[in-house]
């Protein structure tokens, strides 16, 4: 990995100042960042602390501009530090953990019924059924199992040890980290005669273009229809999609948030970690259930909620506050007590 501040700047379309040709090999905290470093300054408020600190190159807000004028390594403004710094890191990854080669590993097992577009590649061990679909540049990394009738869109790829069972969809330029479950059955029994017997599940799970899904999530396939993920959404490590669950686009799960059937979560919503949702419930747009919160009833649009409960969120910090002071209310209520009565 080796740059210069000029390339970055043009990566970014930033604006630089100082050295242009310096050698860059690294990315690191501001705090930490070494002479052959890129770091960022998010607030230009702290920009006279900077002034100083030895990392090869930084880029920095705008606003900073007149605070770093004389510091002597190179710096790039920018209208969002973050989101830049965020572009160079992608080229830095794309060279750290390039995509493997196309190909076919020789111990992997590909069903001869099965597609395989340009430029995938199969990893060792891995299993892919019959009548697979899978697009062009797809990865299938070593132990991965692949069922009947599944499609992988292009670009999508697929780390170590994830299984996506039969009839799923995978779309394009998603990524699924070690371990996760696609299509498992979801949670369903009735009870006969006093024994709980399982209730088929047929259905099958869509996961929708660029959603990432963290190690060792599960996703349920529905009973009938399909457990949905919708665009664009990010899902945490150990989170629990049950079955018929319909997550809209853009939604940030968080980790060990889990899901019960056939609740329907609008887009751009955000579930806290540890966040429970009660089954057959609506979460509306742009709701935000905080970590740790159970929720029972539908959730309006825009909502903010805490608490095991799921109150709003100024209430329920308020309730907690008031528990934090029941041994001293407990307290005067016995005094008072003595007295009057």
């Amino acid at each position: 990995m080796k740059t210069t501040p000029a390339e970055i700047a043009a990566l970014v379309g930033g604006e630089l100042q100082g050295p242009a040709a310096a050698l860059i090999t690294g990315a690191g905290p501001l705090p930490t960042a070494g002479a052959n470093d890129l770091a960022y300054l998010e607030k230009a408020a702290n920009a006279p602390w900077t002034v100083n600190r030895p990392a090869g190159c930084i880029i920095a807000p705008q606003e900073a501009k007149s605070a770093l004028t004389n510091r002597a390594g190179a710096v790039i403004y920018v209208k969002d530090p973050k989101q830049a710094f965020a572009k160079v890191l992608l080229k830095f990854e794309s060279e750290l953990n390039p995509r493997p080669k196309p190909g076919v590993h020789p111990s992997a097992v590909v069903d001869k019924t099965s597609t395989l577009g340009a430029g995938v590649h199969i990893g060792p061990h891995a299993v892919v059924e019959g009548s697979v679909v899978i697009g062009d540049n797809a990865v299938i990394s070593a132990g991965c199992y692949v069922g009947a009738g599944t499609s992988i869109g292009a670009n999508s790829r697929l780390y170590p040890n994830v299984t996506v069972r039969e009839r799923c969809v995978i779309g394009k330029n998603v990524i699924l980290h070690p371990g996760v479950v696609i299509g498992s059955d979801g949670y369903g029994y009735i009870n006969i005669a006093g024994k709980h017997t399982k209730i088929p599940q047929v259905g099958r799970v869509i996961i929708e273009d660029d959603v990432e899904i963290g190690a060792n999530s599960a996703i349920d396939r529905a009973a009938l229809d399909a457990t949905v993920i919708g665009a664009g959404s990010k899902l945490d490590n150990m989170v629990h999609i049950a079955h018929n669950v319909r997550v809209g686009r853009n939604c940030l799960i968080m980790a060990q948030a889990g899901i019960a059937g056939s609740t329907a979560i609008g887009n751009n919503a955000i579930i806290g970690g540890q966040a429970g949702l009660s089954d057959h419930i609506n979460i509306g747009d742009n709701a935000i259930v905080m970590a740790k919160t159970g929720i029972i009833t539908d959730l309006g649009a825009g909502q903010v909620v805490f608490g095991h409960t799921g109150r709003p969120r100024l209430e329920a910090m308020k309730i907690e506050v008031i528990l934090s002071k029941l041994p001293e209310l407990y307290a005067t209520v016995r005094k008072l007590k003595k007295k009057f009565l």
